[in-house]
Protein backbone atom coordinates (compact mmCIF):
# COMPACT_ATOMS: atom_id res chain seq x y z
CA UNK A 1 0.00 0.00 0.00
CA UNK A 2 3.18 2.48 1.22
CA UNK A 3 4.37 2.31 -2.25
CA UNK A 4 1.32 3.24 -4.82
CA UNK A 5 1.55 6.88 -4.26
CA UNK A 6 5.54 6.58 -5.78
CA UNK A 7 3.85 4.48 -8.68
CA UNK A 8 1.57 7.46 -10.04
CA UNK A 9 3.88 8.84 -12.43
CA UNK A 10 4.94 12.15 -11.43
CA UNK A 11 3.42 15.02 -13.60
CA UNK A 12 -0.13 12.76 -12.78
CA UNK A 13 0.94 12.80 -8.93
CA UNK A 14 2.18 16.65 -8.87
CA UNK A 15 -1.12 17.78 -10.42
CA UNK A 16 -3.52 16.01 -7.99
CA UNK A 17 -1.71 17.34 -5.44
CA UNK A 18 -1.12 20.82 -6.60
CA UNK A 19 -5.34 20.73 -7.63
CA UNK A 20 -6.13 19.46 -3.92
CA UNK A 21 -7.73 21.61 -1.16
CA UNK A 22 -6.32 19.29 1.64
CA UNK A 23 -4.57 16.13 2.32
CA UNK A 24 -7.64 14.59 2.35
CA UNK A 25 -8.08 15.53 -1.07
CA UNK A 26 -5.02 14.80 -2.37
CA UNK A 27 -4.79 11.12 -0.99
CA UNK A 28 -8.35 10.76 -2.61
CA UNK A 29 -7.16 11.68 -5.91
CA UNK A 30 -3.84 9.84 -6.09
CA UNK A 31 -5.94 6.83 -5.10
CA UNK A 32 -8.60 7.18 -8.21
CA UNK A 33 -4.65 7.92 -10.18
CA UNK A 34 -3.46 4.29 -8.16
CA UNK A 35 -6.39 2.26 -9.67
CA UNK A 36 -8.90 3.22 -7.17
CA UNK A 37 -6.45 1.04 -4.27
CA UNK A 38 -5.73 2.00 -0.85
CA UNK A 39 -2.96 5.36 -0.99
CA UNK A 40 -1.72 6.03 3.01
CA UNK A 41 -2.33 9.45 3.60
CA UNK A 42 1.53 9.72 5.09
CA UNK A 43 2.69 8.14 1.84
CA UNK A 44 1.23 11.23 -0.06
CA UNK A 45 2.61 13.03 2.00
CA UNK A 46 5.82 11.59 2.38
CA UNK A 47 6.13 11.84 -2.16
CA UNK A 48 5.21 15.47 -2.11
CA UNK A 49 7.61 16.31 0.31
CA UNK A 50 10.30 14.25 -1.79
CA UNK A 51 8.96 15.94 -4.82
CA UNK A 52 9.49 19.27 -3.35
CA UNK A 53 12.83 18.64 -2.03
CA UNK A 54 14.10 17.84 -5.52
CA UNK A 55 12.92 21.47 -6.64
CA UNK A 56 9.47 20.99 -7.98
CA UNK A 57 6.91 23.52 -6.73
CA UNK A 58 4.20 21.86 -4.64
CA UNK A 59 1.84 23.94 -2.90
CA UNK A 60 1.58 23.67 0.97
CA UNK A 61 -1.23 21.34 1.96
CA UNK A 62 -3.04 21.08 5.54
CA UNK A 63 -5.44 18.32 6.79
CA UNK A 64 -9.08 18.75 6.29
CA UNK A 65 -9.85 19.78 9.93
CA UNK A 66 -7.19 22.60 10.36
CA UNK A 67 -8.58 25.18 7.90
Amino acid sequence: MHDRAWQVPEEAFAAAWNGAGSLAEAADRVKALAGGKQVSRWAVLARAAALRKAGRPMKELRPASAA
